[in-house]
């Protein structure tokens, strides 16, 4: 693509981010959009910088059309102006006056529940035929369904294309990351959508937005998922829905890794000598309300109730001791009595 200008409507000789932006736009948009408008500030304000959208993809290492996609959030949000020729080739991006533009249709958040909160995910809204018509014709879009015909081989239908539109526009995923769910999931052997939008939505609220990201998770879900086959000795299937709800609690809800659930298996194993799901969930309820983070907190568990159990035993001991002396049938006597009968006995 050829270099492109950077203008604004009034002069500023420095580089500046309004609060507005950062209060009302920036905490609320995709990490990554909010670089590239970051570094075209800069940029702006430098015209010694050079400037493509191949310079941006390369300084942030992603692909041009990652890098095009913020460009058209921030139009979106009327922060930016596009400007093309009639070729439709991006010539010129013109940053807005954020006081301005009109406040983002987003519910405030305050900063501590942005702290602690897992992040939104933005209900779908399916489109209509003519958006969808209207969607379909842009280069971007255009080759992203394309692509996700070809793994699923068919054509897509109305369902599908909304669901993958849900996906790049509402969950702000990037092309890339969309073919990466797409092309798993169908190698898996799951071509539903509705499978693929389960897994696009837990991607969401894990703030994962990047492929290397996603299989950075894809890592650590295999990793777990095997080392519970094997604590449990399960081979040639894979889990079953309730079984996966499971491992999901241990690992999101209870915080637990790969060691200590598979722990919680192998002492299921032992324990009752059968695969039982419940049986190690009780076992890691347990070790979540005693704060377990480690083995060695399972190991100093372990002690505990060994100590609890061996002093309970020692009472119990003692008890039965007194209780065996207690036996006996206790007898009563008159001693004046018995001294009287003596001395009767005596001088007969």
């Amino acid at each position: 693509m050829a270099d492109i200008t950077l203008h604004r409507d009034s002069e500023i000789q420095r580089t500046v981010v309004p609060n507005y932006f950062i209060d009302a736009y920036m905490v609320h948009a995709n990490g990554e959009y909010v670089k590239v408008y970051l570094y075209l500030l800069r940029c702006m304000n430098d015209p010694t910088m050079p400037f493509s959208i191949s310079d941006v993809a390369d300084k942030f290492d992603h692909t041009e059309k990652d890098i095009i996609r913020a460009l058209k959030y921030w139009e979106k949000m009327h922060l930016l102006r596009l400007e093309f020729d009639e070729n439709k080739e991006l010539t010129g991006i013109c940053f807005l006056d954020v006081a301005s533009t009109p406040s983002p249709q987003i519910p405030a958040v305050s900063m501590q529940t942005k702290k602690t909160a897992a992040p939104d995910v933005p209900p779908r809204e399916n489109y209509s035929a003519a958006e969808l018509r209207r969607l379909k014709e842009e280069a971007d879009i255009k080759e992203l369904l394309f692509v996700a015909e070809h793994y699923l081989g068919h054509p897509l239908n109305a369902t599908e294309m909304n669901a993958i539109l849900y996906w790049k526009e509402a969950l702000n995923f990037s092309g890339d990351l969309i073919d990466y769910l797409i092309e798993s999931c169908v190698a898996k052997g799951h071509k539903s959508v509705h499978y693929m939008e389960k897994i696009a939505l837990s991607w969401a609220k894990a703030g994962i937005s990047t492929v290397s990201a996603a299989k950075e998770e894809a890592s650590r879900h295999s990793e777990l998922h095997t080392a519970i086959k094997k604590a449990f000795g399960i081979q040639g299937r894979d889990f079953v829905p309730y079984e996966k709800e499971y491992i999901n609690t241990w690992q999101k809800e209870y915080g637990f890794g790969t060691e200590i659930i598979s722990a919680a298996c192998e002492r299921t194993i032992r324990s009752i000598h059968q695969v039982s799901f419940e049986y190690a969930d009780s076992i890691l309820k347990n070790w979540k309300k005693n704060k377990v983070a480690s083995l060695q907190d399972v190991q100093a568990l372990d002690a505990l109730h060994q100590e609890k159990a061996a002093t309970a035993s020692k009472r119990s001991e003692t008890n039965a001791k007194k209780n065996r002396f207690n036996d006996f049938t206790q007898r009563s006597y008159d001693t004046s009595q018995l001294e009287k009968e003596l001395l009767h006995y005596g001088t007969n």
